[in-house]
């Protein structure tokens, strides 16, 4: 199925269109409709639709104006632009901005129909330039592009002074100055593990950003792609690159057997921090492999934040093994942690070198644990705390036992405690959408507002943690309420329709039974026939 937005102001021409097409027996689906194209820039955001029918002159935010922006942050949607002028200055500026087709109003079921089969062909043969391996390889096998590539991460991984940089950059014709840096890691899990699954991924990537010249793409791995963002403000960074986020998600779904999880790193104003924003990117990707991959996280998501822990502590190898460490890794880091104390073993040792090591632990994982907001005390139990002189004393119990209880209590206290920041916030943006959803102005950017986050950031984030998108959580609490409304109370469904938020009570039918399966109408009868009213 492919899914189609409609943008129009004219609540005839978007009836027409609505009811005019059988969408339930053509392989198109109406996503949703929106008045003006500022209304519609969230929704499309959220829905992510492959084909957006706009009109061309409205209010508050033209068609063209709509189009442009679609293109740069959601290129793969198809545009098709509705005009009542017939005036060559139009579709000189639609074609500049890259529109599909252009289509005369009044426009007949039938034309629509057949310009949706056109665009749907381009679709199916972007994707198969897309996945085409051959193509591809040509591509990867460029010796400048490698040379780039293999720059690009000396320089995130450090191994390039900042002077270094900047003049051997010029050398390979990459624009390094600029006021502010954030990257991004897209880590990508294949099902089938081979090269041309993570190729496809890389390409895909390439497409999104390829006339955006302030991202530079690299390749840390073959598991992995990075980006790296130039100049962008403090205001726009988070909508900017949440966005692209999660264009790269979705693209990456939609046009391959692989899935991604996503890293976010802080942003910086220096070249020699870059390698700082990357550190935290591959943070957040190694943080989901704890609280669950295929989502995109953010640094300054994550609960611990090294940047924020007032206790900072001193970074090191048996520090940053500890924050990511399973249950099975529990004997490798007990052993990177003795060749700190220069000992290999505990053979030979007396209680004073045991104790050493143990409080100096029992030091580091309070640490970590008030880095995320958790209680040390509550942590490491207190048998553990001031019973060591006892099983010094048992030497069936060995020390390094007592090692290994003390690490796999924090991993079980950091498993049950850490989360992201996300819940409080979704909780907040939940409360606030069952004491307003009635509204007509509640919209994606409103509830993103009241929880002071980004609206893609927001978006990003309520998906992932909700388990559904804004728009499906907003329209099955406005539909529930509908339900109660028809079963319990006299009032028209018109009424209804502008009770539960809906300005056009005609579309609030087709959600209605969209959503439902019947129409409003019926429902009520259906309620009344079983005699299923439970009034408050």
């Amino acid at each position: 199925m492919y899914s189609v937005f409609l943008v129009e102001d004219e609540i005839v021409t978007r009836e027409g269109i609505r009811n005019s097409i059988p969408w339930d027996r053509t392989p198109y689906t109406l996503a949703g409709e929106a008045p003006d194209g500022e209304m519609a820039l969230t929704v499309l955001q959220e829905i992510k639709p492959d084909i957006l029918i706009t009109d061309i002159k409205m209010p508050f935010m033209d068609g063209l104006t709509l189009s442009r922006i679609v293109k740069k942050d959601q290129p793969w949607i198809k545009i098709i632009i509705l005009s009542g002028h017939d005036e060559f200055q139009y579709a000189k500026d639609a074609i500049s901005i890259g529109i599909d087709e252009y289509l005369l109003k009044p426009v007949s079921s039938a034309d629509m129909l057949a310009t949706l089969e056109k665009v749907t062909r381009q679709i199916e043969e972007e994707k198969e330039r897309i996945t085409n391996i051959e193509t591809l390889k040509k591509k990867i096998r460029s010796s400048q592009e490698v040379m780039r590539e293999k720059w690009i991460c000396d320089l995130v991984t450090g191994q390039l002074s900042s002077g270094d940089a900047i003049e051997s950059a010029r050398a390979l014709g990459i624009d390094l100055i600029a006021n502010s840096y954030v990257v991004l890691i897209v880590d990508v899990v294949s099902g089938s593990d081979t090269f041309s699954d993570y190729a496809v991924v890389k390409s895909i990537i390439s497409s999104l950003v390829k006339e955006r010249e302030e991202i530079l793409l690299f390749s840390p791995s073959l598991e992995k792609q990075g980006l790296i963002f130039k100049n962008l403000s403090r205001e726009s960074a988070d909508d900017t690159v949440y966005s692209l986020a999660q264009a790269i998600r979705f693209e990456t779904e939609r046009n391959s057997g692989c899935r991604v999880s996503i890293g976010i790193g802080s942003m910086v104003s220096h070249v020699g921090e870059i390698v700082d924003s990357y550190a935290d990117a591959d943070r957040a990707v190694r943080y989901m492999s704890l609280t669950g991959k295929n989502k995109i996280i953010g640094v300054s998501d994550i609960q611990w934040s090294r940047r924020d822990n007032s206790r900072r502590m001193e970074e090191g190898p048996v520090v940053e093994r500890l924050r990511f460490a399973t249950r099975e890794e529990v004997d490798d880091i007990i052993d990177l942690y003795l060749d700190v104390f220069g000992r290999k073993s505990l053979d030979v040792a007396d209680s004073s070198f045991f104790l050493l090591v143990y409080n100096d632990l029992i030091e580091i994982i309070s640490g970590l644990v008030e880095e995320i907001e958790g209680d040390p005390q509550q942590a490491i139990s207190v048998s553990l705390r001031h019973d060591l002189g006892d099983s010094l004393a048992d030497s069936t119990i060995p020390f390094r036992g007592q090692l290994r209880n003390l690490i796999e209590m924090w991993i079980l206290y950091r498993d049950e405690h850490m989360n992201t920041r996300h819940n409080g916030i979704i909780r907040k943006a939940k409360n606030y959408i069952a004491e307003n959803y009635m509204s007509q102005d509640m919209s994606l950017n409103t509830v993103a507002s009241f929880v002071n986050v980004s609206p893609n950031h927001f978006s990003t984030i309520f998906s992932q943690e909700a388990g559904e998108t804004f728009i499906e959580y907003l329209t099955n609490t406005r539909i529930e309420n509908a339900k109660r409304l028809l079963s319990c109370s006299a009032m028209k469904c018109s009424d209804i329709a502008y009770e539960v938020g809906y300005s056009d009570p005609h579309y609030f039918s087709f959600i209605f039974k969209k959503n439902t399966g019947i129409s409003p109408r019926d429902y009520r009868m259906a309620a009344v026939s079983r005699d299923s009213c439970v009034c408050p």
